[in-house]
C-alpha cells in the first residue's frame, strides 16, 4: 500500500512525464524556427517516450483521467514514430542497383584509409562527402579512393564548407548550386547499361549555432531545387547532412510526395548519426539522410566513420524500371 504522500508524489511525476511527452508531440508538428526549440525538436522521440512513464505512474496511482491523457499522448507518439519501422515501398524494384554512401568527415578529420577500406569492402558505387577540405582530398587520393571511385566532382573548402562526390561511374551535368552557404552539388551518374540517375549532395547550415532563419531558408531552397526536377526525368538520389531530423517539419516537407527517405522505404527506423565522437555514448539524433525519387531502397544502415563526429550511411538502391 502506497502512503498518501507517495501517491501524490507519483501522480505529480506522472503528470510531469505527460507534460514532457506533450512537448515532444507539439515540437514535432510545429514549424519552429527558434534555436532552442529546434534543438529540442531533434530530441522529440526521447521527449515523447517519457509519456510512457506517465502511463505507468498514473496507472499505478489509479489516476484514471491522467492515465487516459497519458495513454493518448503515448498513442500519438507511437503513431508518429511507428511508421519509420514499417517498410513503405512506392516503386517496384526491377532496375540496376547502386550502393550509395553518405559521409560527413568532420572538417576533413576522418581517417582516409579507414573510409577507403569501407568503400572497397562494401562495394560502394557513389560517395557523397560533407566538410571536405583540400587536405582531406589529398589524403583520400593517397589512400587510393580513385582506384575504386575514379570519377569525381569536388568543391573542397575550409572548415565545413566543402562537399564532394566520388563515383564508380562517369559523372555528367555537373552543377555547383552556389546559392547555398556550404557547397551543394549535383551530377548525373551514368551506369554501364545505359541507365542513369540524378544525384544531389546537400549540406544546409545547422540551425545552431548559425541563424535558424538561414537554415530554414536553405531547407526551403533544397525543396525548391528538388521540386524543379522533372518528374519524368528518371530516378533521383539525394544524399547529405541535412542538419535536420524527421521530427523537423522542414525535413518532412522534403520527403512528402515524390521523395522518400531511404530508411523509411525499408523500415530501417531511426538511423542516428550524430554526435558520434562521445564514446561510450551512442549517436543520439539522425541528421544524415539518403533520399530517393523514382527508386527503391533495398537496405539502409549506419556505419562508423573513424575520426569523424558523424556516422555514415550506406544504402543499396534499386533504380527501378
Amino acid at each position: 500500500m502506497i502512503a498518501t504522500w507517495g501517491v501524490r508524489a507519483l501522480t505529480a511525476l506522472g503528470w510531469l512525464a505527460v507534460l514532457v511527452g506533450v512537448c515532444g508531440v507539439v515540437l514535432r508538428f510545429l514549424d519552429v524556427q527558434n534555436q532552442r526549440l529546434l534543438v529540442l525538436a531533434s530530441a522529440a522521440p526521447y521527449l515523447m517516450a517519457v509519456a510512457a512513464v506517465g502511463v505507468l505512474l498514473l496507472g499505478i496511482t489509479r489516476h484514471w483521467i491522467g492515465f487516459g491523457v497519458a495513454l493518448t499522448v503515448a498513442a500519438v507518439a507511437t503513431l508518429s514514430q511507428g511508421p519509420l519501422y514499417v517498410a513503405n515501398s512506392s516503386v517496384t524494384a526491377s532496375g540496376p542497383e547502386l550502393t550509395v554512401m553518405q559521409a560527413n568527415i568532420w572538417l576533413g578529420n576522418a581517417d582516409a584509409d579507414s573510409l577507403v577500406r569501407q568503400i572497397r569492402d562494401r562495394d560502394v558505387d557513389v560517395l557523397t562527402v560533407n566538410e571536405l577540405t583540400p587536405e582531406a582530398v589529398d589524403r583520400l587520393v593517397a589512400a587510393g579512393i580513385e582506384s575504386t571511385l575514379p570519377f569525381s566532382f569536388l568543391m573542397p573548402g575550409s572548415g565545413g564548407e566543402g562537399t564532394g562526390i566520388w563515383s564508380r561511374y562517369p559523372l555528367t551535368d555537373k552543377v555547383h548550386h552556389s546559392e547555398f552557404v556550404l557547397s551543394a552539388l549535383s551530377a548525373r551518374v551514368g551506369l554501364p547499361d545505359g541507365a542513369s540517375t540524378a544525384l544531389y549532395a546537400f549540406h544546409p547550415v545547422p540551425p545552431w549555432p548559425s541563424d535558424p532563419s538561414l537554415w530554414s531558408r536553405e531547407m526551403d531552397r533544397i525543396k525548391a531545387v528538388l521540386d524543379a526536377v522533372p518528374a519524368d526525368s528518371g530516378p533521383v538520389i539525394v544524399s547529405g547532412d541535412f542538419n535536420s531530423t524527421r521530427d523537423h517539419v522542414k525535413y518532412r516537407n522534403l520527403v512528402t510526395g515524390r521523395y522518400r527517405d531511404a530508411a523509411d522505404q525499408v523500415g530501417a527506423g531511426i538511423q542516428n548519426t550524430y554526435p558520434a565522437d562521445r564514446q561510450p555514448l551512442p549517436p543520439m539524433i539522425a541528421i544524415d539522410h539518403i533520399v530517393t525519387s523514382g527508386a527503391q531502397a533495398q537496405s539502409v544502415e549506419s556505419v562508423v566513420l573513424t575520426g569523424s563526429d558523424h556516422r555514415g550511411l550506406i544504402a543499396k538502391i534499386d533504380l527501378g524500371s
